[in-house]
């Protein structure tokens, strides 16, 4: 229950280009960060966790829509094709 065996658990395969892109979009995130706590403390401390959560929610959700589909963009076709294939290989053997 505690200690889960990791043998079990899908393994994500990533080329350099997806772990180049995850890496930008992770300064990206950082940046954001640094931007609304900036414009939060331009404003007055009743107003700055409203001001930050506009700002950095407003940067941050639209770096994740991007992330997610570029990450899929990236992916390799011959290995997702692969890994379709030894999918539906294992299904057949059931």
């Amino acid at each position: 229950m505690f200690f889960n065996d990791d043998s079990d658990t899908p393994k994500i395969r990533m080329n350099g280009r997806q772990k180049l892109f995850i890496l930008a979009i992770d300064f990206g995130i950082v940046v954001e960060l640094c931007v609304a706590m900036a414009c939060a403390t331009s404003v007055p401390p009743e107003g700055f966790t409203p001001t930050f959560m506009k700002t950095f929610f407003a940067m941050f959700l639209p770096t994740m829509l991007l992330g997610f589909g570029g990450f899929r963009k990236l992916r390799d076709r011959a290995a997702a094709a692969d890994t379709a294939a030894d999918t539906a290989s294992a299904a057949e053997r059931v």
